[in-house]
């Protein structure tokens, strides 16, 4: 089955999605646990709002088109940039956190 059927069907939701949103949030919420800084939710969506901004986004549309979206974007390489800018943007909350 090639990309383009699996990323079509009848029975999908549609629903528009950035994949590397999800990712990032998942990370900075990992990280904020393993270090000692505020883990409230303004410095959360902080966190996420300073890495995002350095990040590409990719936009999705359906369930199937997440996973592979997802599965693309699991390459060292990606992993490493997004804890790269999740490091960086914690850091920037941890010593100017917004309250």
């Amino acid at each position: 089955m090639n990309e383009e059927a699996l990323t079509q069907s009848s029975k999908d939701e549609f629903i528009l999605i950035n994949i590397v949103e999800d990712l990032v949030k998942s990370t900075v919420d990992h990280a904020m646990k393993e270090i000692d800084m505020c883990q409230c939710k303004k410095c959360h969506l902080n966190a996420c709002a300073i890495a995002l901004n350095s990040l590409p986004t990719k936009y999705v549309t359906t369930t199937k088109g997440t996973l592979l979206a997802e599965i693309g974007f699991m390459n060292t390489a990606f992993q490493f940039e997004v804890i790269v800018q999740v490091s960086k943007a914690l850091k920037i909350v941890k010593e100017h956190p917004l309250h």
